[in-house]
């Protein structure tokens, strides 16, 4: 180890004892960045690339999805899991004994709609209903029911009397609560909500399509489907391919730990 780490750490194992009740119980951020220390998270998210930035001197662990980070937090083999903060918020409801989110962002996080550069007509509709659907207290009663109430359910939602298209919609099933399969194998979640009310908004017919998380920018870009809805990140170097909506909910970056007996 070298000298600078040396004292890094020392440094850092100073701090955690003379501000924290329980010295093992890790309750900010800035404690993460410390060689004794290993932070799981979602390979192919902005949340994962973004604390690798943060915590240089803390040992990273991928995992292929965000499903995987809990059973591995649980079982000691990380110390901590970034990912969007309506995720972790649901677990650590779900799980209150065993986890919780330091309150600090890692950062303020973009959740968009993804689509073809194509579709610009298309992405003005659909930023319309993000609009709506905020200002008239959808937004706000879907996130309490999702994300602050665990075992949520899908409510009825009429589906368009006369369409006047079929869309295809693309998602997938590895983020509780946002999208996943329920007991029955049923799809369900936050963004499937949201993508059945687009489309009674939009009059047209949903087919949804389920794809690994990897695939999904790829398939709007090229249209292959016409609007991914799967909490994906605005990513800068993306935008060349793809068209991003406005942002549809408040996802930044979080952390979270487990509660130390």
């Amino acid at each position: 180890m070298s000298k600078l780490k040396e004292l890094f750490l020392g440094l850092t194992v100073l701090a955690l004892a003379g501000c924290a009740s329980n010295p093992y119980q890790i309750t900010t951020v800035v404690q993460l960045n410390n060689p004794i220390y290993k932070v799981g998270g979602s390979q192919q998210t902005e949340s994962y690339r973004l604390a690798a930035k943060r915590f240089t001197y803390a040992e990273m662990v991928p995992f292929a999805s965000v499903e995987q980070l809990f059973p591995a937090l649980q079982t000691k083999k990380i110390d901590a899991a970034v990912f969007d903060r309506p995720t972790l918020d649901y677990a650590a409801a779900l799980y209150k004994d065993s986890f919780v989110v330091l309150p600090e962002d890692l950062s303020e996080g973009r959740v968009a709609i993804a689509s073809s550069l194509k579709n610009k007509s298309l992405m003005r509709e659909v930023n319309a209903f993000i609009k709506q659907y905020k200002e008239d207290g959808t937004y706000k009663e879907m996130y309490e029911r999702w994300i602050k109430t665990p075992h949520s359910e899908m409510p009825s939602i009429k589906e368009a009397k006369n369409p006047v298209a079929t869309l295809k919609f693309a998602t997938e099933t590895q983020n509780t609560p946002m999208n996943f399969l329920n007991e029955k194998g049923e799809l369900t979640g936050f963004n499937v909500e949201l993508i059945k009310r687009l489309a009674l908004y939009l009059n047209v017919k949903a087919e949804i399509v389920v794809m690994d998380y990897s695939a999904l920018y790829e398939a709007a870009g090229v249209g292959t489907v016409d609007l991914a809805v799967a909490s994906m990140d605005v990513l800068d170097g993306m935008k060349s391919s793809v068209l991003f909506s406005d942002e549809y909910i408040d996802c930044p970056a979080a952390v979270m730990v487990r509660k130390e007996k």
